[in-house]
């Protein structure tokens, strides 16, 4: 089971993060970073033998990424493709694989409902041959399509977050978007281990995914780590 954690994000639980997981998405310029963190990030990563991926976003730090942005599709992708671009140099400064590619925030979101900006996303990726899988969310079309173009992907679900009947993420600004107690967190995690993930307080819909996701920059993320650990331990699962 791949454990993923976005960094690089200017959070002070990088390295503790680093200790335990076995791949994280580095943000490179668009809603955080530059050369220079991504590189720092990267030098962690390699020192815990952590898998690197590129987490590319729209090109608006003030919001971290998490606001939707109408953008020329021009323009959309040379921003993506200088970010990756970050990414590139710094990785081959470290000789390391290019492990994944997954979409940021808002970009993430709207990569499942617009045709149009997801076809523009692709032709970007395809320009960086060295990315060997695509994160994409679990139970989505945008998988058959990135399927059909020859990429490899990595289904992904979240740990922390809360998801409507149709598995769509609950947005951010609704005050339940994301779980913050230990105890649900625990329940929930068990529950996808078995394939199942809640979407309401009685319903739960199966799922398929290859990856779990928890955010590094929520409140309980260090405890929700070693929860996740220990879990993973004692269902002999790695």
């Amino acid at each position: 089971m791949q454990i993923n954690v976005d960094l690089g994000e200017g959070g002070k639980k990088d390295e503790l993060f680093m200790s335990i997981i076995n791949s994280c998405s580095i943000a490179v310029g668009g809603h955080y970073g530059s050369i220079s963190t991504i590189k720092k990030t990267i030098r962690l990563a390699y020192k815990y033998g952590v898998n690197v991926g590129s987490h590319p976003s729209y090109p608006d730090k003030t919001n971290f990424g998490r606001v939707s942005i109408k953008m020329d599709l021009n323009k959309f992708q040379k921003s993506i493709h200088d970010q990756l671009l970050n990414f590139k140099n710094a990785l081959n400064y470290f000789k390391l694989d290019w492990h994944h590619c997954k979409a940021h925030g808002a970009l993430y979101n709207d990569l499942i409902h617009n045709q149009k900006l997801t076809t523009a996303y692709f032709e970007v990726l395809n320009e960086f041959s060295e990315i060997n899988y695509l994160i994409l969310p679990a139970s989505k079309s945008i998988i058959n399509d990135a399927e059909k173009k020859n990429f490899r992907v990595l289904k992904e679900i979240f740990s922390d977050r809360r998801y409507d009947e149709y598995l769509n993420l609950i947005p951010r600004k609704n005050a339940n978007s994301m779980i913050t107690d230990i105890t649900e967190f625990s329940a929930n995690l068990k529950h996808l281990l078995k394939g199942k993930i809640r979407v309401s307080n009685h319903l739960f819909r199966n799922v398929l995914f290859d990856s779990i996701c928890l955010h590094s920059d929520s409140l309980m993320s260090d405890k929700f780590i070693y929860k996740m650990h220990e879990i993973l331990n004692e269902e002999q699962i790695q």
